[in-house]
């Protein structure tokens, strides 16, 4: 082998070796970047879009609306498509109230259940510690027009959340998620594109409400 073809090959080596070292630092720092703003972030206004793909049925619904957060253990989601549909916790109490699809019923649920978890869905991708998750990914893909880095989370503890695999997308420009993805252990997908996102907002003093509305029967058990 000559001294170039050999210097070559050590090249190569070398690329092949630190290439995902690299990637994955760069996943880890993204990563960091956007937990750190998320800590001292109090309050936020998004607006979403949002499309869940079950592959157990073979369909995928769509979504859209506006959330709202004030940190620590309130939610708001307010759907704009379809309308009506709501999702609030106010710390203690879960309240869904999907007429969309299924009208005359608005479940009652305990502010640590399952569903809280999932309305406090970037929560529980920001502020659980790192060293929950087995952090990966780090390739960059543009969003949209944004540029972003794409950062896999793998929980080292699968009961500890309900999900087995989120995929955050983040901006490198600004410290925010542009889009996150969850797959829960049934398979099914849940897609959200955050088009706007306002941390600090001043939010209504009842955005964390919510009055059953007349003749809605309440329900403190998921249905089966």
């Amino acid at each position: 082998m000559t001294k170039l073809t050999h210097a070559a090959a050590v090249m190569a080596l070398k690329f092949v070796v630190s290439a995902p070292l690299t990637a994955q630092n760069g996943a880890e720092t993204a990563y960091d970047r956007i937990a750190k703003a998320w800590k001292d972030t109090r309050t936020l206004e998004a607006n979403f879009d949002q499309k869940i793909t079950n592959p157990l049925l073979g369909r995928s619904v769509t979504s859209k609306g506006v959330f709202l957060q004030e940190r620590p253990g309130k939610v708001s989601i307010t759907f704009t498509q379809p309308a009506g549909d709501r999702i609030v916790g106010d710390g203690k109490t879960l309240w869904v109230y999907l007429p969309s699809s299924a009208p005359g019923q608005v479940l009652k649920l305990p502010g640590d259940a399952d569903g809280a978890v999932v309305a406090d869905l970037l929560g529980q991708l920001l502020e659980t510690p790192k060293r929950a998750f087995i952090i990966s990914g780090g390739d960059a893909v543009t969003i949209d027009g944004r540029a972003t880095r794409r950062v896999q989370l793998l929980p080292r503890n699968p009961d500890a959340v309900p999900f087995q695999k989120a995929t955050l997308w983040l901006d490198e420009q600004s410290p925010r998620p542009v889009r996150v993805q969850v797959i829960d252990g049934q398979g099914v997908d849940r897609l959200i594109t955050l088009t706007s996102w306002t941390p600090g907002a001043t939010l209504p003093r009842d955005a964390f409400r919510f009055s059953v509305p007349k003749g809605v029967k309440v329900a403190t058990k998921l249905p089966m």
